[in-house]
C-alpha cells in the first residue's frame, strides 16, 4: 500500500513517521499540477498541510481543494483529512459533543472558519474520506513552534514558574499527544474507516491544573479582561495571542471520543497532563 502525506514535516506528520511508512509530498499544495504528479499511484492520501499562524487561505482553502481535486483525478482510494474540534459550533461549557455536533465553527475565528470550509468542501466531493477532529496537539519536538505561537518573544519559558499566569475560571482544555493522533491515523488506514473521529486524551485540563503543570502561580482574571488584554498587547507586538485565539480557546467545545474507542480500538497512551508537561519542559530546554 502506498501512502502519501501532505504536511509530513509538521507536528502530526513527524509523529506519523514514527508509526507509518509514507511518502511526504514535498510540494506546495497551492500548485495543483505538482500535487497531482506527487500523489499519482497513491492508495491513501493523508492531508495534514495547514497554515496555522499566520493563517493562509491559499494554503488552507485553495490548497485543500487542490488535494481533493487531485485525489479524484488520480483515483485515490482513501483520503484522510485533519480538521479540528475548532470546526464545531460552541456548546454548553462542560458538556461533550460527538461527531454529529454542528460543524459551523467558532464565531470570529479565522482558523475555525478555514476548518469549517475544509469540511464543506469534503462533503461536496465524491471521495471515500475520513476526517479527524483532534483537540490541541502537542509533543516535545513541536515546543519551539508552540512557544512562538503562545509566548512573547521576550519571555523565556524558564521564567514561567516565576510569573503568575492570567487564566480565567471557566477555562477548560483538551490535549492529545502527536503520537496518539498518529496511532489513530494508522488504524484508520488499516481499517479503511470512513467518517469523522474526535481525538482527545483525558483528563480535561482546568485553569488550576494548567498552572500546576506549568509550575506557575495562577492569576484569576475574568475572561472579558483576558480578551481585552490580549487585544492590547498583541496590537503592541508584546505577545502573539490575539483575541480571536483566546475566544477560540474559550468557546471550542469538549468532545467525546467514543467512536474512536469503539471503531478504531483507539485509546491515548499519553495523559493530557503529561502532554502539557512534555511541551513545557521542552520549551525550557530550548530557551
Amino acid at each position: 500500500m502506498r501512502v502519501v502525506v501532505t504536511g509530513g514535516s509538521g507536528n502530526v506528520g513527524t509523529a506519523l513517521r514514527r508509526h507509518l511508512d509514507f511518502e511526504d509530498v514535498g510540494v506546495d499544495v497551492r500548485t495543483l499540477s505538482s500535487l497531482r504528479d506527487a500523489i499519482r499511484g497513491a492508495d491513501v492520501v493523508v492531508h495534514l498541510a495547514w497554515a496555522i499562524k499566520p493563517t493562509d487561505r491559499e494554503t488552507n482553502i485553495d490548497g485543500s481543494e487542490h488535494v481533493l481535486v487531485a485525489c479524484i483525478k488520480e483515483e485515490v482510494e482513501h483520503l484522510i483529512c485533519a480538521s479540528s474540534v475548532a470546526a464545531y459550533a460552541p456548546a454548553a461549557r462542560y458538556s461533550r459533543v460527538d461527531e454529529s455536533w454542528p460543524v459551523t465553527g467558532i464565531p470570529g475565528s479565522t482558523y475555525s472558519a478555514h476548518k469549517v470550509r475544509l469540511e464543506e468542501m469534503i462533503r461536496r466531493y465524491p471521495l471515500p474520506c475520513t476526517v479527524i477532529r483532534p483537540c490541541g496537539i502537542g509533543q516535545a519536538s513541536a515546543a519551539e513552534q508552540l512557544r512562538r505561537w503562545l509566548l512573547s518573544r521576550w519571555l523565556s519559558p524558564k521564567l514561567l514558574p516565576l510569573l503568575p499566569i492570567p487564566l480565567w475560571n471557566g477555562l477548560r482544555l483538551q490535549l492529545v499527544h502527536s503520537d496518539d493522533v498518529a496511532r489513530a491515523i494508522v488504524e484508520i488506514v488499516r481499517l479503511k474507516a470512513l467518517g469523522a473521529f474526535n481525538l482527545a486524551a483525558e483528563p480535561v485540563l482546568t485553569a488550576p491544573m494548567i498552572a500546576e503543570r506549568v509550575g506557575a502561580g495562577r492569576l484569576s482574571v475574568p475572561f472579558p479582561l483576558v480578551e481585552k488584554l490580549a487585544g492590547a498587547t498583541a496590537k503592541l507586538g508584546l505577545q502573539p495571542l490575539t483575541p480571536e485565539w483566546v475566544r477560540m480557546a474559550d468557546q471550542a467545545p469538549l468532545v467525546r471520543t467514543t467512536r474512536a474507542h469503539e471503531d478504531l480500538k483507539w485509546w491515548p497512551e499519553h495523559d493530557a497532563r503529561d502532554v502539557l508537561s512534555e511541551v513545557v519542559m521542552a520549551m525550557g530546554r530550548r530557551s
